[in-house]
């Protein structure tokens, strides 16, 4: 029996097998840059869509509900307003944070770290941003209504109410090597940075959830990169002293406020010694599941697939560079390790970049939608 998107996508959440795997894309980490929108547009011929971040200092600026019905994804997005650590720019150039932010290459990153001599006391007293003036209530509402409208009941999915988590906030606000020099030296300024940031992330998630938590199936996390390729970047012990019990209080906050709202958990990289945790602070899906040497994602998948689901897993780096065939054989591979018994959403590992074709992004998808129907056979 065919599934509505929505039923696809919440049977996959509760481990159990819809009638194939649910796709997503475009999410607050696995979208599609400026520049490869560009040029997939042009091959459809198609004109661009107004950007749903207009001042456009993010790579991922477009977010186009065409495209998605194309390539049949089963999700939507609702964007709280708020989009990345650096929105909302000052006269200055700094964002509502605080921050500075500069263009190397493709990207920006902090170059302005308002926090990186800061005392204690200082960041105690340091202000944040009202809520108010990041969470666009009257946006929100707008995007359910055109969700709603659609002829197809899809699953909605929150985006993140900043893109940098706990962490990698931190280190925006104090300067990396410093914020790591922090953790070991220094962990009641940590413990009072990391308070401070909760408070403005649960005050901004009570907004985004009053206006949509019931039209919400599942809500994004804001992002931390807490691995690289080879493994963790701090330790499991150091998360658990600083990290664990902002997430698992922030994680309740939005269970409780909307019960029904299942919660993304985002780290790049191999993240294989966080996962056991991730479990017992209550998160329901882990994004990237990036496939890396480091880490057996069929073992990952049999170890932890019945507690938690996993989204992403497709492959940026290689396999979207090459032929048809490869992308078909990713497709295939990542079906075979995390598609089994449900609680998988395909979608990329990572934002796609300039250097996937436009044909290669049609191709991926074409091969998940046919070779991702239960039963699986890759």
């Amino acid at each position: 029996m065919m599934l509505t998107p929505r039923e696809r996508v919440l049977t996959a959440l509760r481990h159990e097998e819809p009638d194939r795997v649910p796709l997503s894309l475009w999410g607050s980490w696995y979208g599609i840059t400026d520049k490869l929108y560009f040029s997939v547009v042009d091959t459809l011929g198609w004109e661009p869509v107004r950007p749903f971040r207009p001042d456009r200092l993010h790579s991922v600026n477009f977010y186009d509900d065409r495209l998605l019905e194309l390539l049949q994804v089963d999700v939507r997005h609702v964007d709280p307003g708020a989009i990345t650590a650096y929105s909302r720019p000052r006269a200055d150039g700094s964002d509502a944070f605080g921050i500075g932010w500069g263009t190397r290459g493709s990207y920006r990153s902090a170059i302005r770290h308002p926090l990186q001599e800061a005392t204690v006391e200082q960041i105690c007293e340091y202000p944040l941003p009202d809520p108010a003036e990041l969470v666009d209530a009257d946006a929100i509402s707008q995007r359910i209504e055109s969700i709603r409208a659609m002829d197809q009941e899809y699953a909605v999915v929150g985006r993140a109410v900043a893109s940098y988590g706990f962490f990698e906030m931190s280190q925006a606000l104090r300067k990396p090597e410093q914020l790591l020099m922090d953790l070991a030296l220094a962990p009641e300024l940590v413990d009072c940075l990391i308070g401070r940031l909760y408070d403005c992330y649960a005050g901004m998630t009570e907004r985004f959830l009053d206006v949509a938590g019931e039209y919400l199936d599942v809500i994004e996390l804001p992002g931390d990169d807490f691995a690289g390729n080879t493994g963790p970047l701090i330790s499991p012990d150091m998360f658990d002293q600083f990290f664990k019990e902002p997430y698992r209080r922030l994680i309740e906050f939005i269970k409780n406020h909307s019960p029904h709202v299942k919660v993304v958990f985002h780290s790049d990289g191999a993240m294989t010694a966080f996962l056991p945790t991730l479990v017992e602070i209550g998160a329901d899906v882990f994004h990237s599941v990036e496939p890396l040497p480091a880490w057996d994602l069929a073992e990952i998948k049999d170890l932890y697939g019945s507690r938690i689901a996993f989204m992403g897993g497709i492959d940026i780096r290689n396999a979207l560079q090459g032929d048809e065939s490869g992308v078909e054989a990713e497709v295939k591979t990542r079906l075979r390790e995390l598609g089994p018994g449900g609680g998988y959403i395909l979608a990329p590992a990572n934002h796609l970049q300039w250097d996937v074709s436009p044909q290669n992004l049609f191709t991926l998808y074409k091969a998940a939608r046919e070779f991702g129907r239960y039963p699986l056979d890759t």
